[in-house]
């Protein structure tokens, strides 16, 4: 139903990931942005979890050879047949259309969802493409797509509000993390340090990693060393240079590295959107305070979907923005 013309950058289908297999060494891998893949997706009447296409700054053109309902979601410039539309809403393409796709004003990830998803075959229960491990491919210029029943779930004409999209576009971020598990690997100095330096990511970081250039963290008489132990979607790492690694989606399962803290899962999206030459603070929080705040992110998104959906047309975008605020700490 979709033919790809042209794909400028990393192409790839995702979905939430791939749950259960952790232990077997394979990686969950999935959207880098879930909050972004998440509302593209309700945008087109899908759930949240839908497979769809994500893109690294630059977007594809693509025809389409059936109609199809479609939500493109970045700060981006977007054309069908040369006129432009907006993010952030849905559209009713006819057979024969032409979507562009431009390259991303801030962030580093944009999605397209299409009403029904992406159809592909699931490996170990999962779209999501790992190259490194021959679970998919990227996609490339002549790839043809599938997408499901687009003409039973699609709906146009339905927006984000301005309020409610997410800001990528600053040159410095906090991201909030809970400290541990291997403290006892690292000074008290090097700990401070780590919480009170700025740390600029590096152009050698993609989806399995994000590298970190600033002052060196300092470790303890122990080393950066430990027994092999588990990693997870936003452990830092934090090896003899001094320098911290944050695992990504397709980061390894496993570590011999000291991890001083982990990022909390509600500001992934935010780290995962910050460029190269971004500047990083680290902010501590309790564990207690990570799970709030998740809590709040998960509540705002399903706010997000019932309000798409027309569930929620007494909520105030104006609340809902404030939510949104809330769970991203801007107030």
């Amino acid at each position: 139903m979709i033919e790809l013309l042209s794909v400028p950058s990393l192409l790839t289908v995702q979905d939430a990931g791939r749950t259960g297999y952790r232990k077997l060494g394979v990686p969950v891998s999935g959207f880098m942005d879930d909050f972004s893949a998440r509302v593209a997706n309700y945008l087109v009447g899908n759930p949240g979890d839908f497979p769809l296409l994500e893109f690294l700054l630059a977007g594809p053109k693509m025809r389409f050879n059936a109609s199809v309902v479609f939500a493109v979601a970045g700060d981006v410039d977007v054309r069908i047949n040369g006129t432009p539309i907006e993010p952030w809403t849905s559209y009713w393409a006819k057979r024969g259309d032409i979507l562009e796709v431009g390259t991303l004003r801030s962030g580093l990830y944009g999605y397209i969802a299409f009403a029904g998803g992406v159809k592909c075959e699931k490996l170990l229960g999962s779209c999501s493409a790992y190259p490194r491990a021959g679970l998919g491919r990227p996609l490339k210029a002549g790839d043809r797509l599938s997408v499901g029943y687009a003409l039973l779930t699609g709906r146009e004409g339905c927006s984000l509000p301005r309020k409610l999209k997410p800001d990528y576009s600053g040159d410095s971020v906090e991201i909030r993390v809970v400290l541990g598990p291997d403290l006892e690997h690292f000074t008290e100095n090097g700990i401070e340090t780590f919480l009170s330096s700025a740390y600029v990511i590096t152009p050698e970081s993609d989806r399995m990693g994000y590298r970190l250039e600033g002052p060196v963290i300092e470790h303890s008489e122990k080393g950066p060393d430990i027994v092999t132990s588990p990693l997870v979607p936003g452990s830092i790492q934090v090896p003899g240079s001094g320098r911290p690694i944050v695992m990504m989606r397709d980061a390894q399962t496993t570590g011999g590295y000291a991890k001083i803290a982990t990022v909390i899962t509600a500001d992934l999206p935010f780290l995962a959107q910050s460029r190269p030459g971004t500047e990083i603070m680290f902010k501590r929080v309790a564990p207690e305070e990570a799970r709030e705040i998740l809590k709040r992110r998960e509540k705002t998104l399903e706010a997000i979907r019932k309000f798409l959906d027309g569930e929620m047309r007494a909520y105030s975008v104006r609340a809902l923005g404030k939510e949104f605020l809330l769970f991203a700490g801007k107030i």
